[in-house]
């Protein structure tokens, strides 16, 4: 399956594939002396998002899942971190574009959704971040709380691997960024690019929902939700309006 080596990308190397079930299920079968890795795949028969949804893939679209090493105690923050620079790689493509970042990580533009992000354990402290970007086209989806739409249809023009390594590179820097400044900085930038910041929200996570403003995000990533006259720190869930 991994014959298909291309070369590296900042730190990983990567494997293209014509066809995969799903890159996430693809990455967890390497060795862990292929790590660290970047699998893309022309074709994603079996892709999935949060929460077990299905994603769909259309031809010319990007599908890639990489490794990443994450202590469990920033997982939050690296979380925002990758939904970031997924942001501002389209805003570097199309500066004058309204990109926006939906809590906790997917992207939209004018208000549809163009990327969605998986993150699932490999081992320890590694991670496989799946990422799926609707380059070319956008599925039409029924009973789903937001339209999709792709870079295509926004008048923004890429290829799948040119964007790959355009994220990669992206999310190199605001890592060594992170990691040299803190995560204040990395916080006012995704503040800045928050979809619906401030404004009346609800947070579905399991059975549980939770309505109230959308205050901001704390030192860890985690979302501040004002309830009557309480602030919650929600962890974890999806965000609706």
């Amino acid at each position: 399956m991994f014959s298909s080596y291309k070369n590296k990308i900042a730190e990983w190397d990567w494997y293209d594939l014509k066809q995969v079930s799903s890159t996430n299920d693809s990455i967890k079968e390497l060795n862990k002396d292929k790590l660290p890795a970047v699998i893309s795949a022309k074709e994603q028969t079996g892709g999935r998002g949060r929460c077990g949804r299905k994603w769909y893939g259309l031809d010319g679209n990007l599908y890639f899942t990489f490794s990443l090493k994450i202590a469990r105690q920033e997982l939050s923050r690296y979380v925002c971190i990758i939904g970031l620079s997924l942001a501002k790689t389209i805003k570097n493509i199309a500066p004058f574009i309204d990109v926006k970042i939906k809590w906790p990580n997917d992207i939209f533009l004018n208000d549809k959704k163009v990327t969605g992000i998986l993150i699932e354990n490999i081992a320890d402290d590694i991670w496989a971040v799946g990422i799926g970007v609707n380059i070319k086209a956008s599925p039409e989806i029924k009973d789903m709380p937001y339209k999709a739409t792709s870079l295509k249809e926004n008048g923004i023009t890429s290829e799948r691997s040119v964007f790959l390594r355009q994220y990669l590179e992206q999310l190199t820097l605001d890592i060594k960024e992170y990691q040299e400044q803190g995560f204040t900085y990395i916080r006012e930038q995704w503040l800045q690019m928050a979809l619906n910041l401030g404004k009346e929200v609800t947070i579905k996570n399991g059975d549980t929902e939770k309505t109230g403003q959308f205050l901001t995000l704390d030192e860890n990533g985690y979302l501040i939700l004002k309830r009557e006259d309480k602030e919650e720190r929600i962890i974890a869930g999806d965000l609706f309006i």
